[in-house]
């Protein structure tokens, strides 16, 4: 009897076979990629309804902010800031400054977003900066904007940084792409730092990687992914060492709004002016008065570079042009932590920056750093002076 069996099972399993090869329309099931895309978005809106995300916290070393769940990185120089713009942007009316034309480029481009769209954003938004500041640290392989269009300059400027300034030149450059998502392994290891269990981290960023691989995000390069960019001294909490990060998103935007030529140069500029202040034992001081002061040196320092004969050698009219939109975009937050300096005293530390840089054509001199900051220091009372009525 089992030798019968067998012998039907062995003919069944032939005839299985012959069919299928003459059946050439035999195919594998396809995923419906519509379907997985509503079963993300319902399961991400299930759980934003449960309360299963993890508040942003903004606790301030990194083993507490590992411990209590979330990254905080609103102490470094202009991230927080860049933040500030970007829910500005996303919500008009909490804010005393607007609309700008930061503001309707914002309004541009989430014009069909939703409300988890907005809810995704305040809780994961700072996945891609959180994963290069943790991880990021070597500045091999980096490339600058969603296609590498933007790598060559801003290799170039930093390579210029390094030789107009007199510090130390050990500062990783890196480039922040909001393709991290479609990668579940490098969302899930900041998502465990924020709080996330393993199996919540990898269950999310599964979820993520489906919504933000979608065009309403752009499949993952919407600028607001990644709009922001930051200099961050070494961190002894999490090994890493100093760097500067740019987004693809933040450089995008600026580029979409007519600043192509001037507007990577002025912000890596920036940047770099925070990292001669770590060189320099600049105090940040974490206050209102504290931040302006720190963040008009950085303008200062910007200008002076930009348009100094042996910098970018820019013409002002053009830097001053960007300048006025990139400090119009609207800085209200006076009594904030992260106050910029309003958009009157940030030119004014700009004009000063280009001032200096025009007494040194004729003899072509780079000031030292140290040199430079006297200067500021000294010119700081009038530089936030009232604004006249």
């Amino acid at each position: 009897m089992k030798k019968i069996l067998s012998s039907v099972f062995a003919v069944f399993t032939l005839l299985f076979i012959v069919s299928c090869e003459k059946d050439s329309s035999f195919k594998k099931p396809e995923i419906d990629q519509n379907s997985q895309i509503v079963a993300a978005k319902s399961e991400l809106l299930k759980l934003l309804k449960e309360g299963k995300f993890i508040k942003p916290n903004t606790s301030n070393s990194a083993n507490s902010r590992i411990a209590a769940g979330g990254l905080n990185l609103s102490k470094l120089p202009d991230y927080s800031y860049n933040q500030f713009l970007v829910k500005k942007a996303l919500n008009p009316n909490d804010y005393e400054c607007g609309p700008t034309a930061f503001d309707n480029y914002v309004n541009s481009i989430i014009s069909d977003w939703v409300t988890l769209d907005f809810q995704l954003n305040y809780f994961f938004g700072g996945v891609a900066l959180d994963y290069e500041y943790v991880f990021g640290n070597t500045s091999v392989g980096q490339s600058f904007g969603k296609t590498g269009q933007f790598t060559n300059e801003i290799k170039s400027t930093f390579k210029d940084l390094q030789r107009f300034w007199d510090i130390p030149t050990d500062i990783v450059l890196r480039g922040c792409h909001g393709n991290i998502f479609n990668d579940v392994s490098k969302t899930s290891s900041i998502l465990l730092l924020y709080g996330y269990t393993q199996t919540q981290a990898n269950n999310y960023a599964n979820l993520l990687k489906t919504v933000f691989g979608t065009q309403k995000y752009l499949v993952y390069n919407h600028p607001l992914l990644t709009f922001n960019a930051f200099a961050a001294p070494a961190d002894p909490d999490f090994g890493t060492p100093k760097k500067l990060v740019l987004g693809d998103g933040i450089m995008q935007a600026y580029a979409d709004m007519g600043f192509s030529d001037v507007a990577n140069k002025a912000i890596i500029a920036h940047e770099y002016g925070h990292h001669i202040q770590f060189a320099k034992n600049v105090e940040f001081v974490d206050s209102p008065e504290g931040t302006r002061r720190t963040e008009l040196m950085a303008d200062a320092f910007a200008a002076y570079y930009l348009t100094h004969s042996r910098g970018e050698s820019m013409n002002w009219k053009r830097v001053k042009e960007f300048l006025q939109t990139f400090y119009l975009i609207g800085d209200c937050g006076f009594t904030s932590n992260g106050h910029h300096g309003t958009p009157n005293q940030r030119m004014r530390a700009a004009e000063f920056g280009n001032s200096i840089a025009n007494a040194a054509q004729k003899q072509g001199k780079i000031l030292k750093a140290n040199e430079f900051l006297v200067l500021f220091e000294a010119a700081l009372p009038s530089l936030v002076a009232p604004d006249a009525p």
